[in-house]
Parts: C-alpha cells; structure tokens; sequence
C-alpha cells in the first residue's frame, strides 16, 4: 500500500508514544530502584505508575506488531501451499483475527467504562486509564489488520505488493528464486 501523508504521520505519532511511554517507564522503575536502595525511602506511586504505563507500552506496541507482521504464527503448513492459496488463506484468517478485535474493542469500551469508577490506590487516577489500553490497542491492530488484507487483496488482484507487506514479499523472493 503507498503510505500517504495521513498513514505516515499516524506511525511517526505511534513511534512517538512508544519511545515517551517507554522512557517514562524506565523513568519509573529507575526512580523506585534509587529510592529504595539509595535513599531507603521508597516513592510508593512509581511501581503503579510503571505498570500503567507499562500496559500501554504493549498495546502499542502489539499494534506495531501487526504492521511489522512479527507477532509469532504457525506456518508450518501455509507454507506448504501454493502462493494464491497462502495469501486467501491469511487474507481469511486475518478477516477473522479483525472480527476478533473488532469485539475486543467493544467490550474493552465497556469494561473501561465500569472500571472508570474506580480509582487506583496509590496514582489517584481512575482504573478506565488502565483498562483504556485494550479498546485503544486492539483498535489499533484492527486498523493495520485491514491495511494488511487490502495489500493481499490487492495482490491477489493485480500481483503488486507493497514493499511491507512480508506475505507477497515471501511470494515474489519464491519466484525470483525458481527463475
């Protein structure tokens, strides 16, 4: 798929959260760590606000996953298949694994609204910031999901793949390889 301006800077803002969330993360745990075993006064908010954070990391990080196609899968016997036949089949899997976030979405929306009543002990933030990660982060992966189908589709249809996306890639290298 041609990344446009919109697509692009929607990755630039993700790698941002990423690299933010995971210097705050480290900011944490590091803070807790001299505080404890330097100053032997531990802060009692940081190891919270290192799981909370630590939460989102993931989220985004599974959403990176997806785009990057490097979440662990089975193979074994899609690789057996015939290239058309290994694109349906992920294109088809991947319109379930859709389905399958598309719910967690939904329910994640719920469940962070119940928890929104509920705040956490030491931060004083309500619980729907933690549980806000799942409808986020699922979202997310539910959105490069369908970038990920539209590039099969689209090679199915014309035989271009995009440069990203690994499955036509594994494709084009089998032919270049039998030629």
């Amino acid at each position: 798929m041609k990344s446009s301006f919109l697509y692009q800077r929607l990755l630039r803002f993700e790698e941002t959260i990423g690299i933010v969330l995971s210097i705050f993360v480290f900011g944490a745990i590091a803070l807790q760590v001299i505080t404890r075993f330097v100053f032997h006064a531990p802060l009692f908010w940081t190891e919270e606000a290192a799981r909370y954070l630590f939460v989102w990391m993931v989220a985004m990080g599974a959403a990176e996953c997806v785009r990057s196609r490097s979440h662990i899968s089975m193979d074994v016997f899609v690789l057996m298949l015939p290239d058309r036949l290994r694109i349906i089949l992920r294109t088809l899997l991947n319109m379930v694994v859709v389905a399958a976030l598309l719910m967690l979405v939904w329910y994640g929306y719920f469940g962070m609204l119940r928890a929104n009543r509920v705040v956490s002990v030491t931060l004083g933030v309500s619980e729907a910031f933690l549980y806000g990660a799942l409808p986020v982060g699922a979202a997310l992966m539910a959105f490069r999901m369908v970038i990920v189908i539209i590039e099969n589709i689209r090679f199915l249809i014309t035989g271009q793949s995009s440069p990203d996306n690994k499955d036509t890639v594994l494709v084009q290298d089998s032919r270049e390889r039998s030629l």
